[in-house]
């Protein structure tokens, strides 16, 4: 029997009766379906895509340029890349090197595709041309994402609903192309789901090509396998996502070097930055020395891997690969040399699939928000101390965020899967009911 909704599976009980509150028991089966529910809950996706437009107002109007742009909180690096990076040439400024840049050679060569999409005009309408359809390229992202979710998890209707209204995508969605790569590793899930280990593989790999902690997310799935005996399937997936990662890098590689080496130097060149528990030191006037934050980095997806294994094993059911993922992943980004705003983004969906609740999803989001602001602020104290905010108290933000993150580790270890209501469910083991002594009938049935 197909499953019905009601505005209280979608939205926290306290907010259903905005919508009505629950249907009648007269009313239609049909409108409570997943056919007729789910265009409407992906449709809610407009909201926080507009919001995330409307918060870069200010530099619409105004022009991404000068410390303005960081006390408006509008700054983007997409209009900031296209101004600096070359991006108006297109593929072919991107494939001869003539567009720098040091992104993932996905992320890389789509910020050069759009900017060659971009009419030639002053460089103002420029970038609110390129803002512009990046805005509609991450609105379809989200679309796509929220479809997957709830096919994902049909039974629970409510996360597709966390994932299209989160405030986190007003905080992050348009400050960088992040969001292609979070959609194609939840469509390899879906992939994945569906017994579709080669299209799973494909996706995956482009997603690896985009960011480097896909890769965490690919070992999470071969983990994740091995206690439900699925490991054939899910090492043919991983192989795809490493045949197509790695052909297309070849390819590249020999026509423009640079594409993919770039961004491997500057990974290992790296100091802590924005965000990041290794920047703690430097914001106290203690500075870490040269390499020590890539070898941290590297000790840290060695912990990851380790967390997703005890997930694997220790969980009270056979844990999903969005579960297992979704307790690696925090681990490696925290460990990072730089935990960017956007970095909020790669998690989330992962979260939401192993079942956080809407109290634990919007405390996140507020502490997204909050250092999303308090970074700005410092940014903008290199020009204005008076003004801006002090190195002591960002490092105060970073601690928090982190102690945040870690509470998102913990909600996501103690929220069983299988539970619909968030709860932790009981350890599957055989239990032998009491028959009450008086009741002859219910003793004769145990």
């Amino acid at each position: 029997m197909p499953r019905e909704w009601t505005a209280r599976d979608l939205l926290p009980p306290e907010s259903s009766a905005v919508l009505g509150g629950p249907l009648g028991r007269r009313a239609s089966s049909r409108e409570r379906s997943l056919p007729r529910l789910l265009p409407l809950v992906v449709a809610l996706v407009v909201l926080p895509t507009a919001g995330a437009f409307l918060r870069q107002g200010h530099c619409v109007v105004n022009g991404w340029n000068g410390n303005d742009q960081f006390w408006r909180g509008c700054f983007s690096d997409l209009p900031a890349q296209y101004q600096l990076a070359g991006l108006d040439r297109g593929l072919g400024g991107w494939l001869t090197g003539e567009a720098r840049l040091d992104q993932m050679p996905l992320l890389s060569g789509l910020m050069a595709f759009v900017g060659g999409l971009v009419p030639d005009a002053g460089w103002l309408d420029e970038s609110r041309w390129y803002l512009t359809l990046w805005t509609v390229i991450i609105a379809l992202c989200l679309v796509v994402a929220v479809w997957c979710v709830a096919l994902l998890r049909p039974e629970r209707l409510d996360l597709a609903t966390q994932l299209a209204l989160s405030p986190v995508h007003v905080v992050a969605a348009l400050l960088s192309p992040d969001l292609v790569v979070v959609t194609l590793l939840v469509a390899a899930m879906l992939a994945d789901t569906r017994r579709r280990p080669v299209l799973a593989g494909v996706l995956l790999g482009l997603a690896l090509l985009g960011h480097a902690w896909v890769g965490l997310a690919a070992v999470a799935l071969v983990i994740a396998a091995r206690r439900v005996g699925h490991e054939a399937a899910a090492v043919r997936t991983v192989l795809v996502a490493l045949g197509t990662a790695v052909s297309l890098a070849v390819v590249l590689a020999l026509s423009a070097p640079a594409i993919v080496t770039g961004p491997l130097r500057a990974w290992w060149g790296e100091k802590p930055g924005y965000g990041s528990v290794l920047l703690i030191p430097e914001l106290a006037g203690h500075p870490l020395p040269d390499r020590v934050a890539p070898l941290v980095s590297l000790l840290g997806v060695a912990v990851a891997v380790w967390a997703c294994v005890v997930m694997a094993r220790r969980a009270w059911r056979p844990a999903t690969w969005a579960q297992v993922a979704a307790l690696g992943v925090p681990v490696m980004v925290l460990t990072s040399t730089s935990v960017p705003v956007q970095a909020a983004l790669w998690v989330l969906p992962l979260a939401i699939l192993a079942g956080i609740s809407w109290r634990t999803h919007l405390g996140f989001a507020a502490v997204e928000a909050v250092h999303a602001t308090a970074l700005w602020l410092h940014i903008g104290a290199a020009a204005d101390p008076d003004k801006g905010l002090p190195a002591q108290w960002y490092a105060v933000v970073v601690l928090g965020r982190a102690i945040a993150w870690g509470f998102l580790l913990w909600s996501i270890w103690y929220t069983p899967v299988d539970n619909p209501v968030g709860r932790p469910a009981p350890v599957d083991r055989p239990q032998t009911p009491r028959a009450r002594p008086h009741d002859p009938q219910h003793a004769a049935t145990v």
